[in-house]
Protein backbone atom coordinates (compact mmCIF):
# COMPACT_ATOMS: atom_id res chain seq x y z
CA UNK A 1 0.00 0.00 0.00
CA UNK A 2 1.38 3.44 -0.90
CA UNK A 3 1.59 5.73 2.08
CA UNK A 4 0.65 9.38 1.73
CA UNK A 5 3.38 11.98 1.21
CA UNK A 6 5.91 9.37 0.06
CA UNK A 7 8.30 9.99 -2.81
CA UNK A 8 6.37 7.41 -4.87
CA UNK A 9 3.12 9.34 -4.51
CA UNK A 10 4.86 12.59 -5.41
CA UNK A 11 6.26 10.98 -8.55
CA UNK A 12 2.81 9.61 -9.50
CA UNK A 13 1.22 13.04 -9.08
CA UNK A 14 3.91 14.61 -11.19
CA UNK A 15 3.44 12.05 -13.98
CA UNK A 16 -0.32 12.47 -13.87
CA UNK A 17 -0.05 15.94 -15.34
CA UNK A 18 2.02 14.60 -18.24
CA UNK A 19 -0.10 11.64 -19.33
CA UNK A 20 -3.32 11.63 -21.28
CA UNK A 21 -5.93 9.23 -22.59
CA UNK A 22 -5.12 7.11 -25.60
CA UNK A 23 -8.18 7.62 -27.73
CA UNK A 24 -8.92 4.40 -29.63
CA UNK A 25 -12.20 5.39 -31.24
CA UNK A 26 -14.39 8.40 -31.99
CA UNK A 27 -17.78 8.61 -33.61
CA UNK A 28 -17.33 9.38 -37.28
CA UNK A 29 -19.75 9.13 -40.16
CA UNK A 30 -22.55 7.96 -37.89
CA UNK A 31 -20.71 5.01 -36.31
CA UNK A 32 -17.62 3.94 -34.40
CA UNK A 33 -14.56 4.33 -36.61
CA UNK A 34 -11.34 2.75 -35.26
CA UNK A 35 -8.40 5.11 -35.26
CA UNK A 36 -4.82 4.34 -36.14
CA UNK A 37 -2.49 5.57 -33.38
CA UNK A 38 1.14 6.61 -33.53
CA UNK A 39 3.78 7.02 -30.83
CA UNK A 40 5.40 9.87 -32.74
CA UNK A 41 3.94 12.99 -34.34
CA UNK A 42 3.55 13.59 -38.04
CA UNK A 43 4.86 17.14 -37.87
CA UNK A 44 8.26 18.77 -37.65
CA UNK A 45 8.88 22.49 -37.13
CA UNK A 46 9.34 23.07 -40.86
CA UNK A 47 6.09 21.29 -41.82
CA UNK A 48 3.70 22.96 -39.34
CA UNK A 49 1.39 25.54 -40.90
CA UNK A 50 -1.43 27.64 -39.51
CA UNK A 51 -4.69 28.13 -41.38
CA UNK A 52 -6.82 30.87 -39.84
CA UNK A 53 -9.92 29.65 -41.67
CA UNK A 54 -9.85 26.49 -39.55
CA UNK A 55 -10.54 28.45 -36.36
CA UNK A 56 -14.17 28.34 -35.32
CA UNK A 57 -16.95 25.88 -34.63
CA UNK A 58 -17.88 23.21 -37.20
CA UNK A 59 -20.79 20.81 -36.99
CA UNK A 60 -22.15 17.64 -38.55
CA UNK A 61 -25.52 17.11 -36.92
CA UNK A 62 -24.94 16.77 -33.18
CA UNK A 63 -21.19 16.34 -33.53
CA UNK A 64 -19.12 19.50 -33.12
CA UNK A 65 -15.45 20.15 -33.85
CA UNK A 66 -14.25 23.43 -32.37
CA UNK A 67 -10.82 24.90 -33.17
CA UNK A 68 -9.31 27.70 -31.07
CA UNK A 69 -5.93 29.37 -31.31
CA UNK A 70 -3.30 27.82 -29.06
CA UNK A 71 -0.03 29.62 -29.64
CA UNK A 72 1.56 30.68 -32.89
CA UNK A 73 1.00 27.50 -34.93
CA UNK A 74 -1.23 25.26 -32.85
CA UNK A 75 -4.90 24.70 -32.15
CA UNK A 76 -6.98 23.63 -29.20
CA UNK A 77 -9.46 21.12 -30.55
CA UNK A 78 -12.69 20.32 -28.77
CA UNK A 79 -14.85 17.46 -30.05
CA UNK A 80 -18.37 17.30 -28.69
CA UNK A 81 -20.91 14.53 -29.27
CA UNK A 82 -24.12 15.16 -27.39
CA UNK A 83 -22.87 16.32 -23.99
CA UNK A 84 -19.66 14.21 -24.13
CA UNK A 85 -16.55 16.25 -24.68
CA UNK A 86 -12.97 15.48 -25.70
CA UNK A 87 -10.15 18.05 -25.59
CA UNK A 88 -7.07 17.81 -27.81
CA UNK A 89 -3.99 19.57 -29.08
CA UNK A 90 -3.89 19.79 -32.86
CA UNK A 91 -1.31 20.80 -35.46
CA UNK A 92 -1.88 21.34 -39.15
CA UNK A 93 0.81 19.65 -41.23
CA UNK A 94 1.67 20.36 -44.86
CA UNK A 95 3.42 17.59 -46.76
CA UNK A 96 3.96 18.47 -50.40
CA UNK A 97 0.56 19.68 -51.62
CA UNK A 98 -1.45 17.85 -48.94
CA UNK A 99 -2.71 18.92 -45.51
CA UNK A 100 -3.11 16.75 -42.41
CA UNK A 101 -4.19 17.20 -38.82
CA UNK A 102 -2.07 15.66 -36.08
CA UNK A 103 -4.37 15.23 -33.08
CA UNK A 104 -3.09 14.56 -29.56
CA UNK A 105 -5.13 14.30 -26.32
CA UNK A 106 -4.98 17.37 -24.12
CA UNK A 107 -2.74 16.95 -21.08
CA UNK A 108 -5.26 18.46 -18.67
CA UNK A 109 -7.74 15.65 -19.26
CA UNK A 110 -6.44 13.47 -16.43
CA UNK A 111 -5.96 16.10 -13.74
CA UNK A 112 -8.85 14.70 -11.69
CA UNK A 113 -8.19 11.03 -12.46
CA UNK A 114 -6.77 8.69 -9.81
CA UNK A 115 -2.97 9.11 -10.18
CA UNK A 116 -1.92 5.44 -10.19
CA UNK A 117 -4.52 4.71 -12.87
CA UNK A 118 -3.38 7.70 -14.91
CA UNK A 119 0.24 6.60 -15.25
CA UNK A 120 -0.92 3.42 -17.05
CA UNK A 121 -2.31 5.48 -19.92
CA UNK A 122 -0.10 6.61 -22.75
CA UNK A 123 -0.47 9.56 -25.12
CA UNK A 124 -0.86 8.78 -28.82
CA UNK A 125 -1.14 10.75 -32.06
CA UNK A 126 -3.79 10.26 -34.73
CA UNK A 127 -3.63 11.60 -38.29
CA UNK A 128 -6.47 13.06 -40.34
CA UNK A 129 -6.34 14.18 -43.98
CA UNK A 130 -7.82 17.63 -44.54
CA UNK A 131 -9.45 17.65 -47.96
CA UNK A 132 -10.77 21.21 -47.74
CA UNK A 133 -11.55 24.03 -45.29
CA UNK A 134 -13.98 26.11 -47.37
CA UNK A 135 -16.91 26.28 -47.60
CA UNK A 136 -17.11 23.07 -45.55
CA UNK A 137 -14.45 21.29 -43.54
CA UNK A 138 -13.90 17.88 -45.11
CA UNK A 139 -11.87 15.31 -43.15
CA UNK A 140 -10.82 11.71 -43.78
CA UNK A 141 -9.45 9.44 -41.06
CA UNK A 142 -6.50 7.11 -41.53
CA UNK A 143 -7.93 3.59 -41.85
CA UNK A 144 -6.07 0.96 -39.76
CA UNK A 145 -7.46 -1.93 -41.81
CA UNK A 146 -6.06 -0.58 -45.07
CA UNK A 147 -2.71 0.27 -43.50
CA UNK A 148 -2.58 -3.22 -41.99
CA UNK A 149 -2.97 -4.72 -45.45
CA UNK A 150 0.01 -2.74 -46.70
CA UNK A 151 2.10 -3.77 -43.70
CA UNK A 152 1.20 -7.44 -44.09
CA UNK A 153 2.44 -7.33 -47.67
CA UNK A 154 5.61 -5.55 -46.57
CA UNK A 155 6.24 -5.69 -42.78
CA UNK A 156 9.32 -3.49 -43.20
CA UNK A 157 7.37 -0.70 -44.87
CA UNK A 158 6.82 1.09 -41.56
CA UNK A 159 7.77 0.22 -37.99
CA UNK A 160 4.72 -0.86 -36.02
CA UNK A 161 3.35 -3.12 -33.30
CA UNK A 162 0.10 -5.02 -32.96
CA UNK A 163 -1.25 -5.27 -29.42
CA UNK A 164 -2.85 -8.36 -27.89
CA UNK A 165 -6.21 -6.76 -28.73
CA UNK A 166 -5.20 -6.54 -32.41
CA UNK A 167 -4.80 -2.77 -32.26
CA UNK A 168 -2.24 -1.46 -34.75
CA UNK A 169 0.18 1.10 -33.28
CA UNK A 170 2.73 2.88 -35.45
CA UNK A 171 6.17 3.18 -33.83
CA UNK A 172 8.05 4.68 -36.78
CA UNK A 173 9.95 7.95 -36.55
CA UNK A 174 8.37 11.20 -37.67
CA UNK A 175 10.55 11.25 -40.78
CA UNK A 176 9.45 7.73 -41.77
CA UNK A 177 5.83 8.59 -41.06
CA UNK A 178 6.04 11.61 -43.33
CA UNK A 179 7.61 9.54 -46.09
CA UNK A 180 4.88 6.91 -45.78
CA UNK A 181 2.05 9.44 -45.77
CA UNK A 182 3.39 11.30 -48.81
CA UNK A 183 3.66 8.03 -50.74
CA UNK A 184 0.38 6.40 -49.69
CA UNK A 185 -2.03 9.18 -48.68
CA UNK A 186 -3.74 9.06 -52.05
CA UNK A 187 -3.85 5.26 -52.20
CA UNK A 188 -7.51 4.32 -52.08
CA UNK A 189 -8.59 3.37 -48.58
CA UNK A 190 -5.54 4.53 -46.60
CA UNK A 191 -7.41 7.70 -45.68
CA UNK A 192 -10.80 6.28 -46.47
CA UNK A 193 -12.54 6.48 -49.83
CA UNK A 194 -13.32 9.82 -51.44
CA UNK A 195 -17.01 10.87 -51.24
CA UNK A 196 -17.73 7.88 -49.01
CA UNK A 197 -15.58 7.86 -45.87
CA UNK A 198 -15.58 11.61 -45.46
CA UNK A 199 -16.69 13.72 -42.56
CA UNK A 200 -18.23 16.94 -43.85
CA UNK A 201 -18.67 19.66 -41.27
CA UNK A 202 -20.32 23.01 -41.91
CA UNK A 203 -19.20 26.19 -40.19
CA UNK A 204 -21.44 27.54 -37.48
CA UNK A 205 -21.70 31.30 -37.56
CA UNK A 206 -22.44 33.37 -34.42
CA UNK A 207 -26.13 33.05 -33.65
CA UNK A 208 -26.72 36.32 -31.81
CA UNK A 209 -24.92 39.40 -30.46
CA UNK A 210 -23.89 40.43 -26.95
CA UNK A 211 -26.81 42.88 -26.93
CA UNK A 212 -29.28 40.00 -27.39
CA UNK A 213 -28.18 38.32 -24.14
CA UNK A 214 -30.48 39.06 -21.20
CA UNK A 215 -30.87 37.81 -17.65
CA UNK A 216 -34.23 36.90 -16.11
CA UNK A 217 -34.33 36.13 -12.39
CA UNK A 218 -37.41 33.97 -12.91
CA UNK A 219 -35.26 31.33 -14.57
CA UNK A 220 -33.37 30.75 -11.32
CA UNK A 221 -34.79 27.94 -9.18
CA UNK A 222 -35.71 24.26 -9.27
CA UNK A 223 -38.44 22.60 -11.30
CA UNK A 224 -39.87 19.11 -11.15
CA UNK A 225 -40.58 17.72 -14.58
CA UNK A 226 -43.82 16.15 -15.70
CA UNK A 227 -41.94 12.91 -16.33
CA UNK A 228 -40.17 12.93 -12.94
CA UNK A 229 -36.97 14.71 -13.98
CA UNK A 230 -35.48 17.68 -12.12
CA UNK A 231 -33.99 20.88 -13.52
CA UNK A 232 -32.08 23.28 -11.29
CA UNK A 233 -30.76 26.66 -12.41
CA UNK A 234 -28.47 29.04 -10.48
CA UNK A 235 -26.70 32.25 -11.40
CA UNK A 236 -23.13 31.65 -12.59
CA UNK A 237 -22.17 35.11 -13.86
CA UNK A 238 -23.55 38.47 -14.79
CA UNK A 239 -25.69 36.97 -17.56
CA UNK A 240 -24.94 33.27 -17.26
CA UNK A 241 -26.84 30.34 -15.78
CA UNK A 242 -25.37 27.12 -14.40
CA UNK A 243 -27.95 24.40 -15.01
CA UNK A 244 -28.14 20.82 -13.75
CA UNK A 245 -30.67 18.49 -15.31
CA UNK A 246 -31.50 15.13 -13.76
CA UNK A 247 -33.64 12.89 -15.95
CA UNK A 248 -36.15 10.33 -14.70
CA UNK A 249 -33.51 7.58 -14.89
CA UNK A 250 -31.10 9.48 -12.66
CA UNK A 251 -28.67 10.60 -15.37
CA UNK A 252 -27.19 14.01 -14.63
CA UNK A 253 -26.36 16.64 -17.25
CA UNK A 254 -24.62 19.90 -16.44
CA UNK A 255 -24.18 22.90 -18.69
CA UNK A 256 -23.99 26.68 -18.75
CA UNK A 257 -26.37 28.82 -20.76
CA UNK A 258 -27.20 32.33 -21.90
CA UNK A 259 -30.76 33.55 -22.20
CA UNK A 260 -31.19 35.21 -25.58
CA UNK A 261 -34.11 37.37 -26.69
CA UNK A 262 -34.37 38.04 -30.40
CA UNK A 263 -37.25 38.73 -32.79
CA UNK A 264 -39.85 38.07 -30.11
CA UNK A 265 -38.47 34.63 -29.22
CA UNK A 266 -36.59 33.57 -26.09
CA UNK A 267 -33.82 31.01 -26.43
CA UNK A 268 -31.37 29.21 -24.18
CA UNK A 269 -27.94 29.15 -25.80
CA UNK A 270 -26.34 26.05 -24.26
CA UNK A 271 -22.62 25.38 -23.77
CA UNK A 272 -21.31 22.13 -22.30
CA UNK A 273 -18.41 23.62 -20.34
CA UNK A 274 -18.12 27.10 -18.77
CA UNK A 275 -14.64 27.72 -20.21
CA UNK A 276 -16.23 28.25 -23.61
CA UNK A 277 -17.86 31.46 -22.36
CA UNK A 278 -14.80 33.01 -20.79
CA UNK A 279 -13.30 34.93 -23.68
CA UNK A 280 -14.23 36.37 -27.03
CA UNK A 281 -12.28 35.91 -30.25
CA UNK A 282 -12.59 36.99 -33.88
CA UNK A 283 -14.79 33.97 -34.63
CA UNK A 284 -17.11 34.79 -31.70
CA UNK A 285 -17.25 31.20 -30.48
CA UNK A 286 -18.76 32.54 -27.25
CA UNK A 287 -21.78 33.58 -29.37
CA UNK A 288 -21.93 30.19 -31.11
CA UNK A 289 -23.61 27.75 -28.70
CA UNK A 290 -23.37 23.97 -28.78
CA UNK A 291 -27.15 23.68 -29.02
CA UNK A 292 -30.25 25.85 -28.71
CA UNK A 293 -33.42 25.42 -26.67
CA UNK A 294 -36.62 27.40 -27.21
CA UNK A 295 -38.02 28.83 -23.95
CA UNK A 296 -41.76 28.97 -24.53
CA UNK A 297 -42.63 29.80 -20.94
CA UNK A 298 -41.01 30.25 -17.51
CA UNK A 299 -44.03 30.93 -15.29
CA UNK A 300 -46.25 29.30 -14.13
CA UNK A 301 -44.64 26.32 -15.90
CA UNK A 302 -41.20 25.99 -17.37
CA UNK A 303 -41.65 24.86 -20.96
CA UNK A 304 -38.55 24.06 -23.01
CA UNK A 305 -38.50 22.70 -26.52
CA UNK A 306 -35.69 21.32 -28.68
CA UNK A 307 -35.05 23.33 -31.82
CA UNK A 308 -32.64 22.85 -34.71
CA UNK A 309 -29.65 25.18 -34.71
CA UNK A 310 -29.85 25.87 -38.43
CA UNK A 311 -33.58 26.61 -38.23
CA UNK A 312 -32.93 29.17 -35.49
CA UNK A 313 -30.14 30.76 -37.54
CA UNK A 314 -32.48 31.13 -40.53
CA UNK A 315 -35.18 32.61 -38.32
CA UNK A 316 -32.83 35.20 -36.85
CA UNK A 317 -31.47 36.09 -40.30
CA UNK A 318 -35.01 36.62 -41.55
CA UNK A 319 -35.90 38.73 -38.48
CA UNK A 320 -38.95 36.52 -37.89
CA UNK A 321 -40.37 34.99 -34.72
CA UNK A 322 -39.72 31.29 -34.31
CA UNK A 323 -42.55 28.93 -35.16
CA UNK A 324 -42.54 25.27 -34.10
CA UNK A 325 -44.92 22.43 -34.65
CA UNK A 326 -46.84 21.19 -31.64
CA UNK A 327 -45.40 18.20 -29.84
CA UNK A 328 -43.79 17.03 -26.64
CA UNK A 329 -41.52 19.35 -24.73
CA UNK A 330 -37.97 18.38 -23.85
CA UNK A 331 -38.82 19.68 -20.36
CA UNK A 332 -42.19 20.56 -18.87
CA UNK A 333 -42.21 21.22 -15.15
CA UNK A 334 -43.47 23.24 -12.21
CA UNK A 335 -41.37 25.16 -9.73
CA UNK A 336 -40.51 23.38 -6.49
CA UNK A 337 -37.82 25.69 -5.05
CA UNK A 338 -37.75 29.45 -5.74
Amino acid sequence: MIAKNTMIEKEIKMKTKKVVFCLLAVVVLGGCFPLLSSLHPLYTDDTIVFEERLVGKWADGDEIWQFNWDGEKAYKLRILEGDKEGLFEAHLVQLENMMFLDVFPDGKTLEDVQPFYAIHLFPMHTFIKVEQTEPNLVLRMMDPDEVSKLLKNDPNLLKHEVTENDVLVLTATTQDLQKFVVEYANTEGVFGIENKDEMVLSRREPLYTDEDVIFDEKLIGEWEGKDGGILNSIRAGEKTYDIISLDKDGHEYRFVANLVKANGSMLLAVFFGSHHLEATDPCAINLTPDCVVLVEQIEPKLLLRNVDYEDVAKMLDAAASFQVESGAYMFEGTRTVP
